[in-house]
């Protein structure tokens, strides 16, 4: 019996997760950032690049502009995407502990929060810090995911096969391979991107994402946590370190300890929406009910992706049913907070049912 092919794109967390728990016949497909800087027919935008000082560089680089009014996009296009810049908060309430313990052995830790060890604490005890076995911020480069480096130009099913047009990074030439299963686990910007190049969205088309209402506030280290909002307080010399980008309550940091400040990240349970509408290469925002004093977006947890009012992942599956996504725009968030849970839980879901 001829071995299933499942191709993987894209070298993030929700790709991370994907490759642990589907069959060994999966293969990842992933860029370097560098690949993309000769490409003339890809332009890039800076107003949505992604970068802390202390991260690994990454531009924006794709086939559509942004016409952006209040509302923040973010476009990390490097192997470990957001992995390498984030929080690492999850919410293991719905985690069962065979899975915890599933991917402890996969070099992936929980870390309780407390000022001492994490520089952060919440209101929901059930909140964690993803690790990797040195105390850092988990990213996906902790585990040695083997990846065929190059970027997926488009991709079309026929005859219920799926068909990926490659740029390979080693050569810079372009080849077009088939797969049985496709997982598409690419950020937002980059998904828009690759449906637009694959000619499955279009001039006149409708995207909207929607996020949990999101606020930062100082405050003093034992104020009293916000009514009805989860809240995920940094004290004030952890939450520089995480402006600057680094990933792991270091000495230094710990030396402004005594400081009674803080900053809470207030994730409250009022949901926002955006939505943009194509035209030509260019996706403009036409209508956004995040409250004036914020922007849609800031909390880098949007999510439920519908494409002319219909859902990512029915949109996907009326294309071919072994299409299927993994990441924030293929869940719809149930309950503010971290979404790193949300998207593992899903993960794990779509793997059984692609294992078949």
């Amino acid at each position: 019996m001829k071995k299933k092919k499942n191709y993987i794109i894209g070298g993030g967390f929700s790709a991370t997760i994907a490759s642990l728990y589907l069959n060994k016949f999966t293969k990842i497909i992933s860029f370097s950032n560098h690949l993309l800087f000769d490409t003339k027919e890809l332009i890039r935008r800076k107003e949505i690049e992604c970068n802390k000082l202390f991260s690994k560089k990454s531009l924006s680089i794709g086939t559509l502009n942004f016409n952006l009014n209040n509302t923040i996009l973010h476009d990390r296009m490097v192997f470990t995407g957001n992995s390498s810049i984030w929080g690492g908060k999850i919410d293991l309430t719905n985690i069962s502990k065979k899975d915890i313990c599933f991917l402890e052995k996969k070099n992936i830790f929980f870390k309780k929060l407390s000022y001492k060890h994490t520089g952060t604490v919440s209101n929901n005890k059930n909140i964690f810090q993803i690790q990797n076995s040195k105390k850092e911020i988990f990213q996906s480069s902790n585990i040695l995911l083997k990846s065929q480096k190059g970027m997926l130009i488009n991709f079309f099913s026929k005859k219920k096969k799926i068909f990926l047009k490659i740029k390979n990074e080693k050569n810079n030439k372009i080849q077009t391979i088939n797969t049985d299963k496709l997982i598409l686990c690419v950020g937002s910007v980059q998904l828009l991107d690759l449906l637009y190049r694959s000619k499955l969205i279009k001039t006149g088309d409708i995207i909207e994402l929607s996020e949990f209402k999101h606020e930062f506030k100082f405050k003093f280290i034992f104020s009293k946590y916000e009514k009805k909002a989860i809240v995920v307080r940094y004290h004030i010399s952890r939450a520089i370190g995480h402006y600057f980008g680094i990933q792991f309550y270091s000495i230094f940091l710990k030396l402004f300890k005594f400081i009674p400040l803080c900053i809470d990240q207030n994730f409250y349970f009022q949901k926002n929406k955006v939505k943009f509408k194509i035209n030509k290469n260019f996706i403009n925002e036409i209508t956004n009910n995040s409250p004036k004093n914020q922007r849609f977006g800031e909390s880098i947890h949007y999510c439920n992706l519908k494409i002319n009012n219909e859902k990512i992942n029915k949109f996907l599956a009326n294309i071919n049913t072994n299409i299927v996504g993994l990441g924030m725009l293929f869940v719809d968030q149930k309950k503010p907070g971290p979404i790193s849970n949300e998207i593992i839980l899903d993960a794990i879901k779509k793997s059984k049912k692609l294992n078949i």
